[in-house]
């Protein structure tokens, strides 16, 4: 069994001193895609010299619900967003900053930092099953065959009688 010192030593692998953190961003939808990767670059430049390890391009997306927010004395309310996350290696100290450059970004809707693992999490992998038995052969469905034999009357009586008496 692991023990939770153990798993926090895992997600804290610090190499120089420095965690691995993962940003999840949401990017306002009116931009244009040129001015999407502009923010996505003043986002890498608010990591400053961090290690950027792995980044997902931001997709356009619907929204599980609607987001809020007031902007220059008007709420605008966003149904669609640009999402996209980026992870890095840094020193844990660098992240208040960051998370006061995100917060300050006027197209950036939400974001979320969090502390993670090293190692790439891809696609779940296909399961793939072998064996020698069903080589070259295709995997039917049982076939149930009923085994009925006419009734005849008279046990069709008894069993009648059976039941009423």
């Amino acid at each position: 069994m692991v023990e939770k010192s153990q798993v926090n030593e895992t997600l804290t692998q610090a190499i120089d001193g420095q965690a691995v953190y993962e940003v999840g961003f949401h990017v306002v939808p009116n931009l244009s895609d040129e001015a999407v990767v502009a923010v996505v670059e003043k986002i890498r430049q608010a990591l400053g010299d961090a290690e950027i390890i792995s980044e997902q391009v931001p997709q356009r997306m619907t929204l599980a619900y609607t987001i809020e927010r007031a902007d220059s004395g008007k709420r605008e309310k966003f149904t669609e967003s640009y999402f996209g996350v980026i992870k890095f290696a840094t020193s844990p100290d660098a992240t208040p900053a960051l998370s006061e450059k995100l917060r300050g970004m006027q197209d950036v809707l939400r974001y979320l930092l969090i502390e993670t693992v090293r190692e790439e999490v891809g696609t779940p992998r296909r399961a793939v099953f072998s064996s020698n038995r069903l080589e070259g052969e295709t995997i039917k469905k049982p076939v149930v065959e009923e085994k009925s034999k006419p009734v005849s009357e008279e046990d069709l009586d008894k069993t009648i009688e059976a039941i009423v008496a």
